[in-house]
């Protein structure tokens, strides 16, 4: 049963309209998950300029789309031919170092990619 008051029907109006928003908004950021990448980084020696074109530009659009909430980087692993290393915080893209080392073989990437249900290859050679 609604008051009789006009402004207490108001108050009780908008109070019961929020509610429901934010009710509404908490339930679409839970129930409306973000697809989940990790991003595998082959960090093997290429030229400065390909370095930045092939691996630094598409992972800084990856990282602005996690911070959009479009997209989530759940993980990155970076690839030598010595060790593979999964980091243990997501690096802002100037974060990323400078290649070096020998290409890791591509059984190595190809096992990678299977342990993960979605992955991203970052790397300087095809």
């Amino acid at each position: 049963m609604a008051p009789n008051n006009p402004t207490k029907r108001l108050i009780s109006t908008l109070s019961l309209g929020w509610l429901a928003f934010g009710g509404l908004g908490l339930g679409l950021r839970y129930a409306v998950q973000v697809p989940e990448v990790t991003v595998i980084i082959d960090q093997s020696y290429c030229p400065p300029a390909q370095w930045q074109t092939a691996v630094v530009q598409p992972y800084t659009d990856l990282y602005q789309k996690s911070q959009a909430n479009q997209r989530k980087i759940a993980q990155v692993v970076v690839v030598t031919d010595i060790d593979q290393t999964t980091l243990a915080i997501i690096p802002k893209p100037d974060e990323l170092g400078n290649p070096f080392g020998q290409a890791p073989s591509p059984e190595t990437l190809t096992e990678l990619q299977q342990q993960f249900s979605e992955t991203v290859v970052l790397k300087c050679g095809q």
